[in-house]
């Protein structure tokens, strides 16, 4: 679907990917990487964000978490990653990148929760119980940290992919919010969904999901109940045309995969300002 996008504006990856296969230099049937593109995709994206106030974590679960590809995000001046298992957690720490959230997409086992707060030390932590959030607390509190702790929020209408469901309920955030923050090693710092913004094939646009919203009124109850310096993390098809819409819709922490290497689905039908930096080699 980005042969074309990929033939028209960066042919010269597709020609060094030609030779470099022809001197026995890449193996057939691989994937590779333009990093010098990749480091100036996630320039453009880390540039913006800070423009917008945007805590920018990359995702790096779309190309294995490739160290290579880790240190050339690092090099666009992203340096800290989002996590969606321990695997990647350690590999993105092995790699060099911090770890800026971790245990959205999958909870933290509680037999490696002493192992995250302790070698990891995210700088945020997302749970979806009480029980998770007690796990983090306690391993936090024995590595003699203060773990800010996000809570995956959720209620009816909201839309998951498969296995990615779960969460407080949004109308008992408050409260929720209260129980993380009277724990010892944690304190309660914000909110979070997935995905906050999909590809409409129809229209042939990113589009806020009713997550987004969910993600709105819950903050505001919270503010209201006196949470102030809400973090409210708002990944999915995340690219650097698509950062101004989630923070005038009140995001603090945007989490780019697929746009660091110029490949969401909007990038097949539109030139955006990533340039695509990844191929097959058949």
């Amino acid at each position: 679907m980005f042969l074309d996008v990929l033939r028209r504006r960066n042919p010269a990856f597709i020609l060094a990917a030609q030779e470099l296969h022809q001197k026995g230099k890449i193996p057939a049937n691989s994937y590779v990487l333009d990093l010098d593109a990749v480091t100036e995709n996630a320039r453009l994206i880390r540039t913006e964000s800070d423009r917008l106030g945007l805590k920018v974590f990359a995702m790096t679960k779309q190309v294995s978490r490739q160290s290579g590809f880790a240190r050339a995000v690092m090099a666009g001046g992203i340096e800290r990653a989002v996590a969606v298992d321990m695997a990647c957690a350690i590999a993105c720490h092995n790699a060099g990148l911090r770890i800026g959230h971790l245990g959205h997409l999958v909870q933290v086992p509680r037999a490696e929760a002493a192992m995250a707060a302790r070698d990891l030390a995210p700088d945020y932590w997302t749970v979806f119980s009480d029980d998770k959030a007690a796990e983090a607390a306690v391993a936090a509190h024995a590595a003699g940290r203060q773990q800010a702790i996000l809570a995956r929020v959720q209620t009816a209408g909201d839309i998951f992919y498969r296995g990615h469901e779960g969460g407080f309920a949004a109308e008992d955030a408050v409260a929720a919010a209260r129980r993380i923050d009277a724990l010892t090693g944690a304190q309660f710092a914000g909110i979070t969904t997935f995905p906050a913004q999909l590809y409409d094939h129809a229209s042939r646009k990113v589009r806020h999901t009713t997550n987004l919203a969910t993600l709105q009124r819950t903050a505001d109850a919270l503010r209201r109940a006196g949470f102030a310096d809400l973090e409210i993390n708002a990944p999915g098809t995340t690219s650097l045309v698509t950062l101004q819409a989630l923070a005038d819709a009140g995001a603090t922490q945007v989490e780019p995969g697929n746009g660091l290497h110029g490949t969401t689905p909007l990038h097949a039908v539109e030139d955006l300002p990533e340039r695509p930096a990844v191929l097959y080699l058949s």
